[in-house]
């Protein structure tokens, strides 16, 4: 055993494994990092009070240490009194991995070259989306909310919907940012900026065009009514006479505004994971809509965003069957009709 608690090395080895990734990480990415340390932190804590793991020193881990951690996830139920997600275990493994690997510890890739260790997958959950009627529904409903926040709600919906933007890409997206010749708007500030990210283009359809030109009439009007000429942001908040961005809580007050006026409740992430279903459900191809939403590869977009649904996918098939078959397709037109016309005489008969 290591000693007291007291003892514990753990902490001050995290602190130096999170400042030493900070520099490839998001600021949000690294505070649910930090969550879920805390979280394993206090598993380990708990077995080794048990006699359960021999350590909680990362160093010297060992793999019936870690199979005692896999076992505590196994069993560990949520405030809900439901097991942990497949997803939540996979994460606390992978953040326990990099973790280990920072302080020279392979333990768990040894392990996972061992064909009878099986770790937690994550499982590809159903992707949660809108309808575009839906979408069109808050929208019409969103036409009589009154005043400015009126008008960034309109906006703020049309552009998540029909352009696929991220929360805070909209949030902090430049005037300067919006071309309305070429319809696209240049994400500035895309997830992961500081990282591997770097500023590029975005699409807005055709249904939220009219909406981006007479939002940017009445932000020409409610900086005019306080007397401020010009203002970097596209999305400008004036309070006290002085023009900026919007926080991200007040920005999401608009948003709850939104609801409440609507009567339907939505998440921004939900609006842009539509914005690819729908372009995947009008025919686009799961490359080119990977590339709309900016996603390094097809795989994140149809994890996460947007895939083909079955019907579209059958529909699909049989196209290309057609396509390839032209002369079969014709003959088997004529014989199903010919069967078809066959079988309602047959009927008629009985």
């Amino acid at each position: 055993m290591d000693g007291v608690v007291g003892r514990d090395p753990w902490v001050p080895c995290q602190q130096a494994y999170l400042e030493g990734i900070k520099s490839y990480y998001a600021t949000k990415t690294l505070q649910t990092m930090e969550r879920g340390f805390r979280t394993i932190h206090g598993a380990f804590l708990e077995l080794r009070k048990e006699g359960e793991v021999s350590t909680t020193n990362p160093r010297r881990m060992t793999k019936d240490d870690i199979a005692a951690f896999m076992e505590w996830m196994r069993r560990r139920k949520t405030r809900q009194g439901i097991s942990l997600a497949h997803s939540t275990q996979s994460n606390y493994m992978n953040y326990l991995n990099g973790f280990l690997r920072f302080e020279n510890n392979g333990v768990i890739d040894q392990m996972r070259k061992l064909h009878y260790v099986r770790f937690p997958q994550k499982v590809s959950a159903e992707v949660r989306v809108l309808p575009e009627s839906r979408v069109e529904e808050i929208r019409s409903k969103l036409k009589t909310m009154p005043g400015y926040n009126g008008a960034v709600a309109r906006f703020m919906v049309a552009m998540y919907a029909y352009s696929g933007l991220r929360r805070s890409e909209l949030r902090r997206a430049r005037l300067e940012d919006l071309s309305i010749d070429t319809w696209t708007i240049v994400v500035a500030h895309p997830k992961g900026e500081s990282s591997w990210a770097i500023a590029a283009p975005a699409r807005i359809l055709l249904p939220a065009r009219e909406t981006v030109v007479e939002f940017l009439k009445e932000r020409n009007h409610n900086l005019t009514d306080v007397g401020i000429e010009s203002c970097e942001a596209l999305v400008p908040k004036v309070t006290e006479g002085i023009a900026d961005y919007w926080t991200d809580g007040m920005w999401g007050k608009v948003k709850a505004a939104a609801e409440r006026w609507s009567g339907i409740r939505f998440r921004i992430q939900t609006l842009r994971a539509t914005f690819g279903q729908m372009l995947i459900d009008w025919g686009g191809r799961p490359d080119a809509v990977s590339r709309a939403l900016r996603h390094k590869t097809t795989r994140t977009t149809e994890l996460y965003y947007a895939r083909i649904r079955p019907d579209h996918a059958f529909r699909l098939l049989d196209e290309a069957y057609d396509s390839a078959h032209p002369e079969e397709e014709a003959s088997t037109k004529t014989t199903l009709m010919e069967n078809s016309q066959s079988s309602r005489c047959a009927g008629s008969r009985i």
